[in-house]
């Protein structure tokens, strides 16, 4: 089955009152369990890969085999590639055929953070890839004192509605902060003012330390995809140390249930995010998704420039 828009799937989540889980993968044997687990659960996913995962930091080869297991797989399918907040990162991210490019460069000023996304889009947007940013930093032990001010760093409603207007994202990830420090009640109003102020999915980034109940009560408020890499990788690296601890010889050996603990999982945070059983209503809604090339971005900028005018080059490549 080819890979689907990423943005189509995301709008069905969020108009239907539930998550797609992007699930992150660092190799191939959490991606065989990660996709065995959503076929089985008839849920669409999205495959996520990023540099800052273990053992990634070259993930080229990597986006190839995600698209290919993609395009593999018996449900609905998208890629998306978190990137560093640099032009050139979003650019290299686009040519490896995502369909979603996840940008965060909420560390800078509010003005700045909305002028590099909105070159990101640019980017982007011609490609059929739907641009995920991000306006505030992810939960903090900071406190909160549940009025309209947020502590440093958070996301706000007025920042949120600002940022999406201008930028063009197509999902906004948000802060979700703790009420009280080192607590376990967190800002949900504060959530479901931001929902209201957007109008747009709304995404979780960070989930570990988040309760099944919390995840349920953010989707209520508009949280249509919820990043889970940390856990997942925590769950994998455990079996291979259980297996090494017991003293097997060999990968094969090694590796023995990684794939199986992780289908394990993944099973369950579907059911939890209310995503099973979605995968035909969702393939009918969705565009299909045809990975960009190399190639095609660079005939796309000469088209756009015209024979005549001189092409720029960005990023070592000729673009317009």
């Amino acid at each position: 089955m080819p890979l689907v828009d990423m943005k189509d799937m995301l709008s069905h989540a969020y108009s239907h009152g539930y998550a797609v889980g992007a699930f992150g993968v660092a190799g191939w044997d959490i991606l065989e369990g990660v996709v065995e687990a959503a076929e089985s659960m008839r849920a669409p996913i999205i495959l996520s890969v990023s540099k800052s995962y273990p053992g990634t930091d070259n993930i080229e080869s990597l986006a190839r085999a995600v698209i290919e297991m993609g395009q593999r797989a018996s449900i609905p399918v998208a890629f998306q590639i978190e990137v560093e907040d640099t032009l050139e990162a979003a650019q290299a991210a686009i040519e490896m055929g995502c369909g979603g490019v996840v940008f965060n460069a909420s560390t800078r000023p509010l003005p700045e953070n909305v002028s590099f996304t909105q070159k990101v889009v640019g980017l982007a947007e011609p490609h059929g890839v739907m641009v995920v940013g991000q306006v505030g930093q992810l939960e903090s032990e900071q406190a909160n004192d549940g009025g309209e001010s947020s502590p440093v760093g958070s996301t706000s409603p007025l920042e949120a509605k600002y940022y999406v207007e201008r930028a063009g994202v197509g999902c906004l990830a948000v802060s979700v902060n703790r009420m009280n420090s080192g607590g376990n009640k967190y800002d949900f109003t504060r959530l479901s003012k931001i929902n209201q102020a957007v109008g747009i999915p709304l995404g979780i980034h960070d989930s570990v330390g988040f309760t099944d109940d919390q995840l349920r009560r953010m989707i209520g408020f508009g949280a249509a995809k919820v990043n889970y890499s940390t856990t997942l990788l925590d769950i994998a690296a455990k079996r291979i140390r259980e297996n090494a601890l017991a003293g097997v010889e060999g990968y094969a050996a090694t590796m023995a249930g990684v794939r199986d603990v992780v289908r394990q999982e993944v099973e369950r945070c579907i059911k939890v995010w209310g995503s099973g059983g979605r995968a035909a209503e969702v393939l009918l809604q969705c565009k299909l998704h045809e990975p960009v090339s190399a190639k095609s971005l660079a005939d796309a900028g000469k088209a756009k420039t015209g024979a005549t005018e001189k092409i720029k080059p960005i990023f070592g490549r000729l673009v317009p």
